[in-house]
């Protein structure tokens, strides 16, 4: 049993309204469905007790991660508060919490040892402007050639997570490689192209050189090519670039998000050492 047609076709447009991303907008709906699956029968009839009932089930038979749990409460939350205008008080009352775990990160010099196993230009040049700007993969593969303003040294990162812009700060050296990479391969939209100029390079392309390169080359951290974006913001953090700037190069819309750095960087590692020795030796 599904959600009816016609409140699904509504529940997308307040979706697009509220400027969704498909992913997002996919994951709600299936949250939705899940719930009127289950109880076989129309959002409308449940009641509190029935969504408490759904949750509690959901967290005992362990069917589906915090995370998930969360999607799940706010795609139910849409659909009722502005798909149907209603309350549903009960929603408040759950909170879920997923486990706080720290990424792993590449040293700048095993960056660079990936960075240089890499043979085609184009994959090579994608991943580099991954970690030089701090992107991430979805960013970087749609980037076109208009998006380089070489005279002011900035990269316009268009359409990022939650359909935001920005502009980010990229290297003099990389310019220079990208401007070659230009006269050599002319990419006439997309700046990473595929098969066809017209078309962008797919991220399972970028994906797959990066895992093939990390076998090539004997790392065996569990890093991706997201890795490249957390490596590049406590590269950052480490060499002495304030939080709040780091945000804004990233994109983050809360500070929290970028506060994890802080956890990541050597730099403040470090600093704290000096004051955590003094305390221990005043004992």
């Amino acid at each position: 049993m599904k959600l009816d047609p016609r409140l699904a076709k509504r529940m997308i447009q307040d979706m697009n309204l509220s400027g969704l991303s498909p992913k997002t907008q996919a994951s709600y709906l299936n949250a939705v469905n899940r719930l009127i699956n289950h109880y076989q029968k129309f959002p409308k009839r449940l009641s509190s007790e029935d969504l408490r009932r759904y949750f509690v089930r959901l967290m005992e038979r362990k069917e589906v991660v915090p995370s998930t749990m969360a999607v799940y409460r706010a795609g139910i939350r849409f659909f009722v508060e502005r798909t149907l205008g209603k309350s549903w008080p009960a929603l408040d009352l759950f909170r879920f919490r997923r486990p706080r775990q720290l990424p792993d990160i590449l040293t700048v010099q095993e960056v660079k040892t990936i960075l240089d196993a890499v043979r085609v230009k184009r994959n090579q040049l994608c991943l580099k402007i991954i970690y030089a700007c701090g992107l991430r993969l979805a960013e970087a593969v749609s980037l076109t050639v208009s998006d380089i303003d070489g005279a002011r040294h900035l990269l316009k990162v268009c359409g990022g997570k939650g359909r935001k812009d920005r502009y980010v700060p990229i290297p003099e050296a990389l310019i220079e490689e990208l401007r070659d990479y230009w006269r050599t391969y002319r990419p006439t939209s997309f700046l990473f192209f595929g098969v066809h100029k017209s078309r962008r390079i797919r991220r399972a392309t970028i994906q797959k050189t990066f895992k093939l390169v990390l076998k090539k080359v004997g790392i065996t951290k569990k890093v991706s090519v997201h890795t490249l974006r957390h490596s590049y913001a406590t590269h950052l953090l480490d060499g002495g670039v304030g939080i709040r700037t780091i945000q804004e190069i990233l994109g983050h819309s809360s500070l929290q998000t970028t506060a994890i750095y802080a956890h990541l960087s050597e730099k403040t590692k470090s600093t704290a050492l000096p004051v955590v020795d003094n305390l221990v030796n005043s004992l």
